[in-house]
C-alpha cells in the first residue's frame, strides 16, 4: 500500500487523467460551435411545461373542470383543502419525468440553472459564435428565463433569485432568502424587457416555436396584471393597473396579431401557429405529439371506448355561456329555458362543450340516463360526473384510443395568444381609469371576433366599473376555457376561498332524465363539495427543499 501510495503521489500533475467519459459531449466542444450550443439550448426548450401530453390540466384545479377520479391531485389533494408542503402540487406537464410541473420548484430551478449556465457559457466563448446568432439565443434564454420565475412568482410569491449556476466546490454559497413578490417582479420585467430588445418582431408562424419581442411584452404584461390583482394589490394601488394597461397596449399597437375568424381552428393541427398566437409548444404528430384527444376526450363514441374523459366542464362553466343575444342566462331578458338549457347559446358554447345530444365523431353524445355516456355520480367509471365533455382543444379528427397508442395530436399547445392579451388590457384599463372606449373595444373585438359573422353583439353602452368587471370576468373564464389560466385568474381575483368563493363552493353537473313520454328534464345535481382556505392561495414551499435552505420561509399558514 505503501509503494502505491507513493507511485501515485509521483503521477504527473497536468490533469492528463481527467479524460471526458466516452458517451459525455466535454464542456469545450459544447460551446465550441453555434450547433452545439443549440443541442444544449433545446434541451431547455423541452423544459417548457409538456401540457399536451398531460392527462390533468390546472382546470381541475380550478372550477372549469371536474375529475371524477379520486386519486387524482385535483380531487384528492387542492378541491379538499389538503395542500400541505408534503405534497405540494406542481400543476400540468408534471407527467415528463424531470422537467416537472408548470410550477414545480425544483424542476423550474433545474431549467433556471439550464438558462444561467448557457448565458455564462456563451458569453465566455463569444468568439465562437455569430454576432446575429448570440443576440438571438441570448433573447430566447432571457425569455425562458423569466417565464420559469413567472411560473414561480405565480405559484409560491417572492422567490429566491439566482442568476449564476450555482457551484458546491467553490465558495459561493449555496442558499439564497427569497426575496420579496416586488423584487421577483422587477426581476421577471428586466429579463422580459432584455428579451424583447434582443428577439425578432415576428409572429410565431415565422420562428418554429421560439418566442419574439412580442412574446417577451405579453410575459411581462402578465405578470404585471397579477401583481395589479387584488390577491397582490391589497391596498388597490391604481398606478399598479395603469403599469399593465400600458404593457398590453404595447403588444396591441404592434399590430402583428389578429383574432382568427372560427374560434374553433385556434386549436387545430391545420392551424398551427395562426397570427393568433403568440407564444406556443410545438408538437408533431405520431409517436412525438400529444394524448390530448385520448385523455381529455369524450369516453364513449360510437359504443366504443374511446377516450378517457378527463376533461369534464362544470355546471357552473357551461352557465357562464351567453345566450346568443350576448346576455347572461341570469338575465330575465336573455331568452334561456332551464328545460332547454343548450337551445340559443352563443357560438363558442357549441365550439367549447360537448353535452347532452352534442354531435362528435359521426355519433351523438348522450350523458341523459340510460344514454351511452350516462353521468356518472358515483365515479366508477372514466364517464363524466358533470354531464358534459370538452370539445375546444380536441382535435375531432383524431381518434383517443390512437391518441393514447401513438400520441397522434400535432396540435401545438399555445402559452399566450392575442385574445388574451386584449382581455388583460381591458381589465387593467378598466381597473386603473374606468370602462373608456378602449375598454369597450378589447373586449368587443373579443367578442365579435369575426365581423363579417360576429359571434356576439357589442357590449350595452354605459356600463359602470363594476358591470364592466363582470363581464370581463365572465369573457376571460369563457374565452380562455381550457387553456390553464382559470386556476390562476380566480387566485389573483381572491374569490376562491370565503362562504362564496369558487373553490369553496359545491361543484354540479346536470342529470337529464326522459319521462314517461319521453321529455328530458334537466336538473342540476351537486357532485362535489370543494374545500379551499385563503392560504391555498400560495402554494406552500416543499417540505423537502424547506430542509435542504434553512434560509427559505415558508409561506403563511403551512
Amino acid at each position: 500500500m505503501l509503494a502505491m501510495m507513493a507511485a501515485a503521489t509521483a503521477c504527473k500533475k497536468d490533469d492528463f487523467l481527467n479524460v471526458v467519459a466516452k458517451g459525455q459531449v466535454s464542456d469545450a466542444t459544447v460551446w465550441a460551435s453555434e450547433g452545439n450550443a443549440d443541442l444544449f439550448l433545446n434541451d431547455i426548450y423541452d423544459g417548457l411545461p409538456n401540457i399536451n401530453q398531460e392527462y390533468q390540466l390546472s382546470e381541475q384545479y380550478a372550477d372549469n373542470s371536474f375529475c371524477g377520479a379520486a386519486w387524482e391531485t385535483g380531487q384528492s389533494v387542492v378541491r379538499a383543502g389538503a395542500i400541505s408542503p408534503s405534497n405540494v402540487p406542481t400543476g400540468p406537464g408534471a407527467n415528463v419525468g424531470t422537467n416537472g410541473g408548470m410550477w414545480d420548484w425544483v424542476g423550474n430551478y433545474t431549467k433556471i440553472r439550464k438558462c444561467n449556465t448557457f448565458l455564462q457559457k456563451i458569453n465566455e466563448n463569444a468568439a465562437n459564435f455569430s454576432e446575429d446568432w448570440l443576440k438571438k439565443r441570448t433573447g430566447e434564454v432571457y425569455f425562458l428565463r423569466a417565464l420559469f420565475y413567472n411560473y414561480l412568482l405565480t405559484s409560491y410569491g417572492g422567490v429566491p433569485i439566482i442568476t449564476v449556476p450555482l457551484d458546491n466546490t467553490s465558495s459561493d454559497t449555496l442558499f439564497y432568502p427569497r426575496s420579496t413578490f416586488d423584487q421577483t417582479l422587477a426581476f421577471i420585467e428586466h429579463d422580459c424587457d432584455s428579451a424583447a430588445l434582443l428577439l425578432p418582431s415576428d409572429v410565431a408562424k415565422n420562428l418554429g416555436g421560439r418566442p419574439s419581442k412580442g412574446s417577451a411584452v405579453t410575459l411581462k404584461g402578465w405578470v404585471e396584471l397579477f401583481a395589479a390583482s387584488p390577491l397582490v394589490n391589497i391596498n388597490n394601488d391604481l398606478s399598479k393597473w395603469a403599469k399593465a394597461a400600458a404593457t398590453n397596449k404595447e403588444v396591441i399597437d404592434m399590430n402583428l396579431y389578429s383574432l382568427l375568424p372560427d374560434y374553433s381552428n385556434i386549436w387545430a393541427q391545420a392551424y398551427n401557429d395562426n397570427d393568433e398566437v403568440i407564444f406556443n409548444r410545438e408538437y408533431v404528430s405520431v409517436k412525438k405529439g400529444g394524448y390530448r384527444e385520448g385523455y381529455l376526450g369524450p369516453v364513449y363514441v360510437s359504443g366504443v371506448q374511446e377516450g378517457w374523459g378527463n376533461l369534464a366542464p362544470t355546471q357552473g362553466l357551461v352557465d357562464d355561456y351567453s345566450m346568443d343575444n350576448g346576455l347572461p342566462i341570469t338575465d330575465p331578458s336573455s331568452g334561456y329555458d332551464d328545460q332547454h338549457p343548450y337551445d340559443h347559446r352563443e357560438k363558442r358554447f357549441y365550439q367549447s362543450i360537448l353535452y347532452d345530444g352534442a354531435p362528435w365523431q359521426g355519433d351523438t353524445i348522450k350523458t341523459r340516463i340510460g344514454g351511452s355516456n350516462q353521468i356518472d355520480l358515483g365515479s366508477t367509471s372514466d364517464i363524466t360526473n358533470t354531464g358534459y365533455y370538452a370539445r375546444k382543444t380536441i382535435d375531432e379528427n383524431i381518434k383517443a384510443q390512437a391518441s393514447i397508442a401513438n400520441a397522434t395530436g400535432g396540435e401545438n399547445y399555445i402559452y399566450f395568444r392575442y385574445a388574451e392579451v386584449l382581455l388583460s388590457y381591458a381589465e387593467a384599463q378598466n381597473e386603473a381609469v374606468g370602462p373608456d372606449a378602449s375598454v369597450y373595444d378589447a373586449v368587443n373585438k373579443v367578442r365579435i371576433r369575426n365581423p363579417a359573422a360576429p359571434y356576439l353583439p357589442s357590449l350595452p353602452a354605459g356600463l359602470s366599473q363594476s358591470q364592466m368587471r363582470d363581464y370581463i370576468r365572465r369573457e376571460r373564464r369563457i374565452e380562455l376555457a381550457f387553456e390553464d389560466k382559470r386556476w390562476f385568474d380566480i387566485r389573483r381575483w381572491n374569490i376562491t376561498s370565503g362562504s362564496t368563493g369558487v373553490l369553496n363552493t359545491p361543484e354540479y353537473g346536470m342529470e337529464i332524465r326522459a319521462d314517461a313520454t319521453g321529455k328530458l328534464n334537466y336538473t342540476r345535481v351537486k357532485i362535489f363539495t370543494n374545500i379551499f382556505y385563503d392560504k391555498n392561495n400560495w402554494m406552500p414551499i416543499p417540505q423537502t427543499v424547506m430542509d435542504k435552505n434553512p434560509q427559505l420561509k415558508q409561506n403563511a399558514g403551512y
